[in-house]
């Protein structure tokens, strides 16, 4: 999987549900099941003031149905919002797709035009109407449900260049989008989701390290070799 997006930081909680969960094979975690629907996505999209807001999300955000797992208010869990990962889903394939359109086409200069703020914010309203709502269950509310976890936790992570002013950084990690609000990059370039991560990072760095800032993960690459590291990351991406 590959993604490329710019992170607003959000004041939230973040943990690694991955390693919080891995501790044992057996956990337990408490959810209720909901539906969101396109009457959600609607209520959320008029939360915006700015009508070009509102059109920007119904043009880019693709929506659809489905069934969620809500965990309590004011838990660890809702506050790492894991919750919203198959909202996200088919924006991370939009954001797929606009990667690969030139970068002058018209439909791809509209979509950066609030990408990375607007997209988050609303995730925020998203939550706000479930919360309006009621959907998020009270901890007594629920009963515990079982969660089977492997027995080898995936050793697949993400490899993510970014950039601060004139300065990229090469890194990785297994939790992105917390990651990318600690970074507060001025620009998250591109990521991609791989098995050999470590590997990926460690060959960029021989690569490129001429470029290297010493002692750090920070380099200073020219267009082209950015162009050529998302290239190298685009092909070691997981299908």
């Amino acid at each position: 999987m590959l993604l490329l997006f710019q992170f607003p930081f959000l004041k939230r909680i973040q943990i690694n549900l991955t390693d919080y969960f891995s501790k044992s094979r057996m956990d337990l975690i408490k959810t209720k099941k909901f539906r969101i629907t396109q009457s959600h996505f609607d209520r959320a999209v008029k939360k915006f003031k700015d009508p070009k807001h509102q059109e920007w999300i119904k043009t880019y955000f693709p929506f659809k149905p489905a069934d969620i797992e809500l965990p309590p208010k004011d838990t660890i869990t809702f506050n790492a919002r894991n919750w919203a990962e198959s909202i996200w889903d088919e924006y991370i394939n939009l954001c797929n797709t606009v990667a690969e359109k030139p970068s002058l086409d018209p439909w791809r200069t509209g979509f950066y035009k609030f990408f990375g703020g607007i997209d988050f914010k609303f995730i925020d309203h998203i939550e706000a109407i479930l919360l309006e709502e009621g959907a998020f269950p009270n901890s007594g509310d629920v009963k515990e449900k079982k969660i089977t976890k492997p027995k080898k936790p995936s050793e697949e992570g993400w490899v993510y260049l970014i950039r601060n002013r004139d300065l990229h950084k090469i890194g990785i990690t297994k939790a992105l989008y917390r990651r990318m609000r600690e970074l507060k990059a001025d620009e998250t370039i591109f990521a991609i989701q791989c098995p050999d991560f470590r590997g990926l990072e460690k060959k960029l760095h021989s690569m490129y390290d001429a470029e290297r800032i010493h002692g750090s993960e920070f380099f200073r690459l020219n267009d082209k070799q950015v162009e050529d590291v998302q290239k190298l990351m685009n092909k070691n991406a997981s299908v």
